[in-house]
């Protein structure tokens, strides 16, 4: 279900009707997936979207709620008469005896009290209020936009109706926007043993909850962290320093496990900024190189050897060994792009230097990443004429050379920003 409209509600009112009035037929849904594209128009940020409803459509939802006898029903019962999409996804959850996949994002997770409250009533909680306990569940995705939310209460911090997803039994699969509070408290009296979850991708957590959330996942596989920063989030947590050595400290909680990671980044304009904001790199992946069991790595140019040209730098010093696919990206190309924080490199690294970088790898990469199968680049800005087809060419035959396939995959410049 995808909202395309702001002047039309999603049909979930009307699938809500049909299954209270045959709650037989929830046992068949096993995937919910809620999506919108409305947030990235200016209005839509400045106000929390409702739900059109009348008095008499409520009679059932309501009668349903208050049998549940959860102690946040009131609650509950006045945020579905305000129209609020929380009270309603909420709704929808506490059917869904069956569910396996489950997906929200955008609109639909901007408020999220209430299906915290669902999700932590199922698994964090020893008092069964005739809700599902999702045991089923096994691929979950709640997502948020990146940065300020204009409408939304900058008092409400949402990491509380997140967390229960890690106490979910079955979830092997789990994305999820993870804001960092000013204290980080587990919502059970026992702290999550997720063993089967294989695969965590984070948004919005910073490097010190990052941590908290990695030391209870022994069995992780693919790890996908999204770092993010501007203006408008700025905490004593979420800053404008990407501090390599804390991160890989981080991440080698799970090295024992782990063999992809993404690791992304981006900046933005927020807080009534009008240029990127400047962004400082310290410290370095140097540890990673003994990530052992690391087959799959995409991770932005900067971390790899910062924003300023240095042709000392070797990238064979931060890449792991035993690395068999590289991705690398130009994440956080538009920091400080105006040079307006003057103590901070912009980016300097031009097609040209990035290849010569590449070459003095490669030319003898089977002494230090004799599994090598291959090496992408992911651009996602081409300015003054960068990468031109001679670049390319030579990019091609530099692989060729080496023996290493060697591709150059040019997406939309609006990308990640």
């Amino acid at each position: 279900m995808t909202w395309l409209k702001a002047g039309s509600p999603p049909p979930i009112t009307q699938l809500l009707r049909t299954l209270l009035s045959r709650p037989q037929l929830a046992a068949y849904i096993t995937t919910v997936h809620l999506d919108s594209n409305l947030y990235d128009h200016w209005e839509f940020q400045c106000k929390i979207p409702k739900l059109p409803v009348s008095g008499a459509e409520l009679d059932q939802p309501i009668t349903f709620i208050r049998g549940t006898g959860a102690p946040y029903s009131d609650l509950w019962v006045q945020e579905l008469r305000q129209g609020s999409i929380d009270a309603f996804i909420a709704l929808l959850l506490a059917q869904l005896s069956n569910v396996r996949c489950l997906y929200l994002a955008n609109d639909f997770t901007r408020q999220t009290a209430l299906v915290g409250m669902v999700l932590r009533s199922a698994s964090c909680e020893p008092v069964n209020y005739g809700l599902p306990d999702f045991r089923h569940l096994r691929d979950v995705s709640i997502l948020k936009p990146n940065g300020e939310d204009h409408a939304r209460d900058k008092k409400v911090n949402t990491t509380q109706d997140i967390l229960p997803l890690f106490y979910l039994p079955s979830v092997q699969r789990m994305s999820a926007s993870i804001e960092n509070p000013a204290e980080f408290t587990w919502p059970a009296a026992h702290l999550p043993v997720p063993s089967k979850l294989t695969s965590l991708e984070l948004t919005i957590v910073r490097e010190a909850y990052l941590d908290e959330l990695l030391a209870l996942t022994q069995n992780l596989e693919t790890l996908r962290w999204h770092w993010y920063y501007d203006f408008g989030v700025r905490d004593k947590f979420t800053t404008p320093i990407v501090s390599l050595n804390w991160s890989v400290a981080v991440i080698s909680r799970v090295q024992g496990t782990l063999t992809d990671l993404t690791l992304s980044a981006a900046c933005g304009l927020g807080g009534g900024d009008q240029f990127f904001p400047g962004i400082k790199i310290v410290g370095s992946l140097q540890r990673m190189v003994g990530f052992d069991k690391l087959k799959r790595l995409q991770v932005p140019w900067p971390f790899l050897v910062g924003f300023a040209q240095d042709m000392t730098k070797q990238l064979q010093d931060v890449i792991p060994r035993n690395i068999e696919f590289l991705t690398i990206t130009d994440d956080l190309r538009l920091q400080n792009e105006d040079g307006v924080v003057k103590a901070l490199p912009r980016w300097q690294w031009t097609d040209d230097a990035m290849l010569g970088l590449l070459q003095l790898w490669l030319k003898d990469w089977k002494a230090c990443t004799p599994h090598l199968r291959g090496i992408t680049l992911l651009l996602s800005w081409n300015d003054d004429n960068e990468w031109s087809p001679r670049m390319r060419d030579q990019l091609r035959e530099l692989g060729a050379h080496a023996g290493v396939p060697l591709e150059l995959i040019e997406l939309d410049g609006f990308e990640h920003f």
